[in-house]
């Protein structure tokens, strides 16, 4: 396991600050990803270099004390309109200060309302209004609590960094910059992108833009002066989820052994894990026609609350079950399948299939084929329906070979594997 040490007194103990609208309780994995690095850095531990090979599941080995690093201080400071504390955060040696700041209002009710009948996105123009209103108001909320942080930190001789993402990050920025304080900006999905005016300065500003693959970075750095990008994969912590990998295998078996018997085994079945106009909508109906048509064997099973996930249900060769732990989800289909419209933004249920041994089938966008690897398949931006079948297919006929190396591959998003590459980039961003 990781031990603390005096070793960790090397570093003078450094100061995080992490201001955004939401942390805990988490509006969604956005949240989860980054409470789980706070609390992995609010505590002592080895930096990138200096860190095992950590197999998911499976207990931390020794790290030498000299190989330590020091625990850092962490603040949250967000929105209180969710709730309460939960878990997530309670008990990691995390301070959590919270605005009276509401999450929604007028405008972004009506910017629901009024969405796109195509796309169902939220209108444009009156989303835009409710993010300037909300991050200006942050800004002016977090402004004199930022300088009580950066002078207790001066005071005590040690560095302090901020961190931000998603809907009130260009506050965040903003009142960072005010009062001298260095910041990470994460790029999580596609907010950033459809409104760039506002993040601008927020992404620009950083001292380093973080995101989960090359793949998403490279895709902010085309839309963004950006001057310096990281690499931070999602960390999943897969024992505290899913337990032992000797009960996931058993899982999986029970879960096959449980689908019907011969007749429903010699099915193949295909798993969808979220619907969204970003994840598949438009393009799923057109998919489940081809597979109709050109594989009317298979059948796809449809996971995840929403108008748009339901919709598929409607399909003859679909079946909606609404929403259903990934655990469930993954003892008993044969392939995984995602696709996203333009954000590449890492699917972390790909690795949670993969732990599972089921491959996934996704789309060349972002960093999609970093998450895939070498456990199922990749097909390019512009395929066709027919080629995603013909794919779909040949996955399905190799599923156990790619299934084991999906398997192999799910370490890739081992959370303390990403705690340890978070602890290197904000120790060289403090350190210069």
């Amino acid at each position: 396991m990781v031990k603390a040490s005096a070793a960790s007194e090397r570093v003078v103990p450094s100061r995080l600050v992490a201001c955004l609208r939401d942390l805990d309780p988490p509006a969604g994995g956005a949240e989860m990803s980054l409470a789980t690095l706070l609390a992995g850095i609010a505590v002592a531990g080895p930096l990138a270099a200096d860190a095992p090979e950590y197999e998911p599941c499976v207990r931390d080995e020794v790290v030498s004390e000299d190989r330590m690093r020091s625990a850092w201080h962490v603040d949250v400071m967000q929105s209180g309109d969710r709730g309460e504390a939960t878990a997530l955060t309670i008990d990691r040696r995390i301070h959590r200060e919270v605005s009276a700041l509401s999450v929604e209002g007028f405008l972004s009710g009506a910017a629901w309302r009024l969405r796109s009948r195509r796309t169902q996105r939220p209108n444009k123009a009156l989303q835009r209004l409710h993010l300037k209103r909300r991050n200006r108001a942050f800004r002016r909320w977090l402004t004199p609590k930022l300088v009580a942080a950066k002078r207790s930190a001066d005071e005590a001789g040690g560095a302090i960094l901020g961190v931000t993402q998603l809907d009130w990050s260009a506050g965040a920025a903003a009142a960072f910059a005010d009062v001298g304080i260095p910041w990470l900006a994460f790029v999580r999905d596609e907010l950033q992108f459809q409104h760039q005016d506002i993040y601008r300065e927020s992404i620009e500003g950083a001292a380093a833009v973080c995101g989960a693959g090359l793949g998403l970075l490279e895709q902010v750095g085309e839309r963004f002066a950006v001057k310096r990008a990281a690499h931070v994969p999602l960390p999943v912590d897969f024992g505290g989820r899913f337990g032992s990998l000797e009960g996931i295998v058993k899982a999986r078996e029970d879960g096959r052994a449980a689908r019907g018997g011969a007749t429903d085994l010699d099915m193949p079945r295909i798993a969808i894990v979220g619907v969204t106009p970003e994840k598949g909508a438009a393009f799923y109906p057109r998919l489940l026609q081809a597979l109709a048509a050109d594989w009317p064997e298979a059948r796809v099973d449809v996971h995840g609350g929403g108008a748009h996930a339901e919709a598929l249900g409607r399909f003859p060769n679909a079946t909606w079950h609404g929403h259903t732990p990934v655990e469930q989800v993954f003892v008993s289909c044969d392939v995984h399948l995602l696709t996203v419209q333009s954000t590449g933004s890492w699917g972390r249920v790909i690795n949670e299939a993969g732990l599972f041994g089921v491959p996934s089938v996704s789309i060349d966008i972002g960093s999609q084929g970093e998450a895939v690897g070498s456990g199922g398949a990749i097909l390019p931006a512009g395929a066709g329906v027919d080629a995603w079948v013909e794919v779909l297919r040949n996955t399905y006929n190799d599923r156990e070979a790619l299934g084991e190396s999906a398997r192999s591959h799910a370490g890739v998003i081992d959370h303390r594997r990403s705690i340890a590459m978070f602890r290197s980039l904000i120790e060289d961003v403090v350190t210069g």
